[in-house]
């Protein structure tokens, strides 16, 4: 029986693949499911794939689809699962040996549904050079409750075991056709976890490579994580458990909205683009949260909160143009 089944969407990642199943099928947990979803690459990927699935036929199973994107190819995967648990990994990424061993052992020692572990980032330069970067701006830690885990989680699935049977029973999946999908899986999922737990090893080497120039089409997608945020609202509606977890959504969605959207916002090379989505993040805010300033989570004296609670629908334009020049700077 497997303890743990690890999804592997793969997308044109030849450079990197290996190194990252390499990493997998030598994990010391052995009783671990590997599902690989070939996303239609046109490398070499799929060739590395059928290479491990012939060397290992009992523990990985290999799927190819037309390209959809990673969502679509992790939807298509978790309905495949065995495990108890389910995991994430990123084509391009890395995972220490004990990884998956440790997390399951912290899960079975404490009955949790989920368990989440710490991680390194690591950029990629355009010259091939590595260098340590910070994190998300979201630390990863011990959660004392599920209301806990609203307040600056690090979304990302990839550090991350589910309890499968409450993600596959729950019908929790990535939103198709939108980037951030991440966030959308991982604020919903948050509602299915009865007991978290934690383990403080810095199990996963997560990779960022290239540069990060927003082009047209970069530009135009950002504003995606209105419909990913929409998206969430709507399922703990329909879940009938919105008021339970309305303070904790309202903090998180406007955080969100605020901090990381608007700086990805700020990248936008068209000036008239980066207005426009300026005025739709703040009537998103004036639709579903218009008293935010109130929130309880927001009544420290942080510099965050100041500057959240400062934000109006005149100014949040202003904001945003300080971020492009400090950018532009850089």
């Amino acid at each position: 029986m497997f303890k743990v089944s690890l999804i592997i969407p793969v997308y044109n990642t030849e450079k990197y693949l290996e190194a990252c199943l390499e990493s997998v099928v030598n994990q010391t947990l052995r009783e671990l499911e590997i599902i690989l979803i070939n996303d239609g690459s046109t490398d070499s990927s799929l060739r590395i794939m059928e290479k491990y699935k012939s060397r290992y036929p009992d523990r990985i199973q290999l799927l190819s689809k037309e390209n959809g994107g990673q969502a679509t190819a992790r939807n298509m995967a978790i309905t495949l699962c065995h495990g108890e648990y389910i995991g994430f990994v990123d084509s391009d990424d890395y995972i220490e040996p004990a990884m998956y061993e440790e997390m399951y052992k912290k899960a079975v020692e404490t009955g949790a549904d989920y368990v989440e572990c710490d991680y390194v980032n690591v950029k990629i330069n355009n010259h091939g050079q590595q260098e340590r970067i910070a994190d998300y701006g979201s630390r990863v830690r011990e959660y004392t409750d599920k209301k806990d885990m609203f307040i600056d989680p690090m979304v990302a699935p990839w550090n991350k075991i589910y309890k499968r049977e409450l993600i596959q029973n729950s019908g929790v999946v990535f939103p198709e056709g939108l980037i951030y999908e991440d966030t959308s899986f991982c604020l919903k999922a948050i509602s299915l976890v009865d007991k978290p737990a934690f383990v403080p090893e810095k199990f996963v080497v997560h990779f960022f490579r290239g540069t990060s120039t927003m082009n047209a089409n970069k530009s135009h997608r950002v504003a995606d994580i209105l419909d990913v945020l929409k998206d969430v609202i709507t399922y703990y509606q329909k879940q009938g458990i919105y008021e339970e977890y309305r303070d904790e959504l309202e903090y998180i969605i406007v955080k969100i909205l605020l901090c990381s959207s608007l700086k990805r916002i700020a990248q936008i090379p068209d000036r008239k683009l980066r207005k426009q989505f300026c005025r739709d993040t703040w009537n998103m805010i004036q639709e579903f949260y218009p008293d935010y300033k109130h929130n309880k989570y927001l009544q420290g004296r942080s510099n965050l909160f100041r500057y959240m609670k400062c934000v109006t629908g005149w100014n949040i334009g202003l904001f945003c143009e300080i971020l492009t020049l400090r950018k532009e700077k850089n």
